[in-house]
């Protein structure tokens, strides 16, 4: 990856993670199992993702940052960053639409989908190394992700 494409993405996280505040009162109430994993997506509605077309040895993973309620994360071919809250005892989850590089690749409807799909969630599932996001209407989930093991 060179220099020139790198830039964009260090400005990018620069500004995300500055936009992101350390919320006091809303720290007891978040998940640990939802916060300090690596969430490695598996599938988006019915079609399996095996990785991002970002490189060949990068998958598309979303992580949630304590600090500040942000998102973090890599789609098939860009790297986005937003926000996330819980509600209703934990089990509701809502993040904001992401912020992402402007890089295109062969599979940007994915990656659009991906996306849309956060926009969309919530509430949320998580089973063993499985977290499930699901949106108000669909009684599927409509993202599936893998703890990936540290």
């Amino acid at each position: 990856m060179t220099t020139r494409r790198l830039f964009p993405l260090a400005l990018l996280m620069t500004f995300a993670l500055a936009s992101c505040e350390k919320d006091e009162a809303a720290l007891p109430t978040q998940p640990a199992a939802l916060l300090q994993s690596h969430w490695q997506l598996t599938q988006i509605d019915a079609f399996p993702v095996a990785a991002s077309s970002y490189s060949e040895t990068s998958k598309s993973y979303l992580e949630f940052v304590e600090l500040g309620t942000c998102t973090v994360g890599l789609g098939p071919c860009n790297n986005f960053s937003g926000r996330y809250s819980l509600a209703g005892g934990g089990q509701e989850l809502h993040i904001t639409p992401q912020i992402s590089t402007r890089a295109t690749c062969p599979v940007q409807d994915l990656e659009t989908r991906y996306l849309d799909n956060l926009a969309l969630t919530a509430r949320y599932e998580i089973s063993g190394d499985e977290l499930r996001l699901y949106d108000a209407t669909a009684p599927a989930p409509r993202l599936l992700f893998r703890r990936k093991a540290q």
